[in-house]
């Protein structure tokens, strides 16, 4: 029950912070940055398609695939959240900005350097480093918020 629940919370934080994303990038970018510039989760796809052999994506698979493999993060993240603060009620602030910024840490410094999908941070301009970090700040808070709406553990419940 705790990690359907926290899938759950995961889902509307992904789905707030692709709303933070679209914006900022609507805001920073050209029409033709945007166009010639993929997501994260794009980066990605296109690096498993390489690493498998299928060549270049086109721009809606690799889109759509990009979808599935950062809603699929962000809800098994919200899972074990979930798991992890079943035995207490869980703290917007503490458990949600953990969250967002250690799955920001470890994203973007461990994970996409190490599959050779991105560089890592200490290598950006400031202003992607700005935008992802706002963006996976939502992520966390917005996770442990609904979390916390969704029926996390209080003090007294039997759930």
């Amino acid at each position: 029950m705790h990690s359907m629940r926290g899938a759950a919370a995961g889902l509307a934080g992904v789905a707030a912070m692709a709303g933070v994303i679209t914006t900022m990038r609507r805001w920073l970018l050209t029409s033709e940055q945007l166009a010639a510039s993929r997501t994260h989760p794009e980066k990605i796809v296109q690096r498993i398609a390489d690493t498998m052999g299928a060549g270049e994506l086109d721009d809606q698979t690799r889109r759509r695939l990009g979808d599935i493999i950062h809603f699929g993060y962000g809800a098994t993240w919200g899972a074990i959240l979930s798991i992890r603060t079943s035995d207490r009620e869980i703290r917007i602030g503490r458990d949600g900005l953990t969250l967002g910024l250690g799955l920001w840490v470890f994203g973007f410094n461990v994970l996409l350097p190490l599959i050779r999908a991105h560089p890592g941070s200490w290598t950006w301009k400031r202003r992607e480093f700005a935008l992802t970090l706002a963006a996976h700040t939502t992520y966390g808070l917005t996770t442990a918020a609904a979390l916390k709406l969704y029926g996390s553990k209080r003090p007294g419940s039997p759930t």
